[in-house]
């Protein structure tokens, strides 16, 4: 729900109506403030009677949100969100923001020689996995734990890099934390596992959820409300939520196997849409084919995708994870390329309009 109070209300007249709100239903309120306020209402808003809140002092409408994904959707919260990782590094509003990495951390070696590759290339936050879901139990998934978060601090000691990991199990949520990793990834197998999602409301990390194998974007969205909501399992209280979620799309499988994943260009812009969550994307995993990365990137980018996540590593050939769709040092030119490609679009007015940040520690 939300409650879009008239223009000239005063403060009182506005806390007149999140008093109702929290004392009268037990739910939490958002108040956004433009030229003129609104307020968001968290939890289960059809308990509310919307005449008791018509008849306060102030209020011009009330207007209840039919998106199962309230808090990500763009009707709740109409401006951009930028989420700031490490406290430098934006993403989402005007910025174009770049992820790379090894898909997996293999050794110490392999590990800093492929994030000096990814700094000299000029990507924003390092991607450093120790862990990986794996469709067989005999592909390669990672180091022991503790050893593979070491080499992924080292690795952000050598290049001075924010580190991006993607968290499987919450057993290991606090050591990731630990060792200092700034942005927890929530991959595609994952992408729904409600205890998880919830247990991410609960840290202020910024957190990015891919797009889920077979996931709709109705899904896809609900997931994120899972974090950034609070309410918890039973519903029985809220919490104020993790506003931090970066949205991060890869395509979902098709009849197709030519490619890995099918990647609708579309998705982008509608999500855009739809959501005001920063949207980041995958050329890598969509494609599974570096010869291919190249122009899906600008694809992306071009589509309005507020940031680029894609795999590098120091020996593509040798690679233990998805070798096949790493690329090397051409990923300098495909960055510096795609931030022309998004600069032309911005010199044309595509990317224009107003931005609010949260900050993310």
């Amino acid at each position: 729900m939300i409650i879009h109070m008239a223009e000239g209300a005063t403060i009182d007249q506005v806390e007149r109506v999140i008093n109702r709100i929290t004392q009268d239903y037990g739910l939490r309120c958002e108040t956004i403030v433009s030229s003129t306020t609104v307020i968001g209402v968290k939890g289960v808003a059809s308990i509310v009677d919307e005449g008791r809140i018509l008849e306060l002092p102030g209020v011009d409408r009330v207007i209840r949100i039919t998106e199962k994904y309230k808090d990500a959707s763009r009707s709740f919260h109409h401006e951009d969100t930028i989420v700031w990782i490490d406290g430098r590094v934006p993403v989402g509003g005007p910025h174009l923001t770049f992820f790379g990495g090894p898909c997996a951390i293999e050794s110490e070696q392999q590990a800093l020689e492929s994030a000096r590759i990814a700094k000299e290339a000029g990507v924003d936050v390092l991607r450093a996995f120790v862990d990986k879901s794996r469709t067989s139990p005999y592909d390669y998934r990672g180091l022991e734990i503790k050893k593979g978060l070491e080499i992924a601090a080292a690795m952000k000691a050598e290049t001075g890099l924010p580190t991006v990991s993607e968290l499987i199990d919450l057993r290991h949520l606090d050591l990731f934390l630990e060792y200092g990793i700034d942005v927890i990834q929530i991959g595609a197998r994952s992408a729904q596992y409600s205890p998880l999602l919830e247990e991410l409301s609960k840290i202020d990390k910024p957190v990015i959820l891919k797009h889920g194998f077979g996931n709709d974007m109705n899904e896809w969205l609900c997931a994120a409300a899972y974090i950034m909501s609070g309410i918890d399992r039973e519903r029985r209280s809220v919490s104020e939520g993790n506003r931090n979620v970066i949205l991060c799309y890869r395509g979902i499988k098709s009849f197709e196997t030519e490619t890995r994943f099918a990647a609708d260009i579309g998705m982008i812009p509608l999500v855009r849409m739809k959501s005001h969550l920063p949207l980041i994307a995958d050329p890598s995993h969509s494609s599974g084919d570096r010869r291919l990365v190249e122009r899906v990137t600008y694809g992306f980018v071009a589509a309005g995708a507020h940031g680029i996540e894609f795999d590098i590593h120091n020996n593509p050939a040798e690679a233990l994870c998805d070798g096949k769709q790493a690329v090397n040092h051409e990923a300098r030119r495909i960055i510096e390329n795609a931030r022309r490609i998004h600069a032309l679009l911005a010199g044309v007015g595509i990317e224009s309009g107003s931005t609010v940040s949260v900050a993310a520690k």
